[in-house]
């Protein structure tokens, strides 16, 4: 909710702005990691706080796991 706050969602129930505001967080995480897409996506998870933190992956199975996930649907 406060990342959907930040991002300006009204209603996060809508889907289109749903995936509008998924998409911008998405980038914003891609900026932040120099469009490493690891970083992006562990920090889309966990937050960007948590992959600082652990300067990369935080070691946090559902987020290691999400990270796999995507990245095996991707490639």
């Amino acid at each position: 909710p406060k990342t959907a706050q930040a991002l300006g969602v009204k209603n996060s129930f809508n889907p289109e702005e749903n995936i509008e505001w998924r998409v911008k967080y998405l980038k914003q995480m891609l900026d932040k990691y120099n469009g490493n897409k690891i970083l992006a996506l562990a920090a889309y998870n966990a937050g960007p706080n948590a992959v600082d933190k652990y300067n990369g992956i935080p070691p946090y199975r559902e987020t290691q796991n999400y990270v796999k996930a995507v990245l095996a649907n991707y490639l």
